[in-house]
């Protein structure tokens, strides 16, 4: 499994519940066009020894990079980018951090 991780923070003034719906709206969306395993978002109740960890993570995973390459070339057509929830999330958030995982 590859897993692609967002860490962010909504920005000041965007209320939490509403940037986590909308990037639920996004994932599902992935979901329904093939494009995405599954999906996880984790609120950070306790950042620990870790104090600029932004206070959500989203986890999008794949079967193969050969699926994520295929996701992230779709996502990068300026229609699929620029607008949507995903053009709608990038307006919303701060502290956007990403990194990417396999299972071991």
């Amino acid at each position: 499994m590859i897993s692609y991780h967002v860490f962010f923070t909504p920005k000041p003034g965007m209320e939490d519940d509403h940037v986590v719906e909308l990037a639920h709206r996004f994932f599902k969306q992935l979901i329904s066009e093939k494009k995405l395993r599954g999906y996880r978002i984790l609120r950070v109740t306790n950042p620990a020894n870790f104090q600029a960890l932004p206070r959500f993570q989203a986890i999008a995973d794949y079967e193969s990079q050969q699926e994520l390459d295929e996701s992230f070339a779709f996502m990068h057509q300026p229609q699929k980018k620029e607008e949507g929830a995903h053009g709608e999330l990038m307006k919303m958030v701060a502290d956007f951090k990403v990194s990417f995982t396999t299972d071991v």
